[in-house]
């Protein structure tokens, strides 16, 4: 499945110019990490579908407020995100400098204004404001992550846990610590992917 063809599947309005920041992203991506190791995927046709459209499948969820991604790696979801949602300001968060190095690269090259980065791990960082949404994949247990953004996190806001196979001990132990939570669970339709996805919801 190609780029073009895995964002129709989402119905996504991109404009051309979008479809060439993504293409951009992927090309950056191939060329530092054969050098930085950034995935472990190498395969262009992977990246499309693992990384970008895996990314974009969140789009539906949120809303227009500021968006903190948590681990957020290579940039996924945050880097996608932001091609797609230019008008929503995001912030990239994560410990390893040759990674927010990386995504920072890719802020100037892709002339992300809306993108913030920061080299921080997420129990130290305190920005001095909070986020009505917070969004991670494939970074920590579900109980680990709620603990460490919850003084990061609005009244009202939602953390957004991308994960594969429904994680009902994860679930069963942060409805545990937080019973004040409201724990909910989507699954995610990601084209091209023949594996589970599910989005997990938790709301203070």
């Amino acid at each position: 499945m190609d780029l073009q063809q895995g964002i129709q599947a989402l119905e996504l309005s991109l404009d051309p110019y979008q479809i060439e920041q993504l293409e951009g992203l992927l090309d950056g991506v191939e060329k530092w990490n054969r050098v930085y190791n950034l995935t472990r995927i190498t395969q262009r046709s992977q990246m499309i579908i693992l990384h970008v459209l895996d990314s974009l499948a969140l789009a539906p969820a949120l809303t227009d407020a500021p968006l903190l991604d948590v681990g957020s790696g290579a940039g996924f979801p945050g880097l996608p995100l932001a091609i797609a949602r230019p008008y929503q300001e995001i912030v990239l968060l994560d410990s390893a400098q040759k990674r927010t190095r990386f995504t920072t690269q890719m802020k100037g090259q892709l002339g992300l204004e809306n993108l913030s980065v920061v080299t921080d791990r997420v129990e130290l960082y305190r920005p001095g404001y909070t986020f009505d949404q917070i969004t991670a994949r494939a970074f920590a247990p579900l109980p680990d992550l709620v603990t460490w953004v919850q003084g990061l996190l609005s009244p009202g806001g939602k953390i957004l846990a991308m994960k594969g196979q429904y994680p009902d001990k994860e679930i069963a132990k942060t409805r545990e610590l937080f019973p004040q939570a409201q724990v909910d669970f989507s699954v995610l339709e990601v084209p091209g992917l023949d594996a589970e996805r599910h989005l997990i919801e938790v709301q203070f």
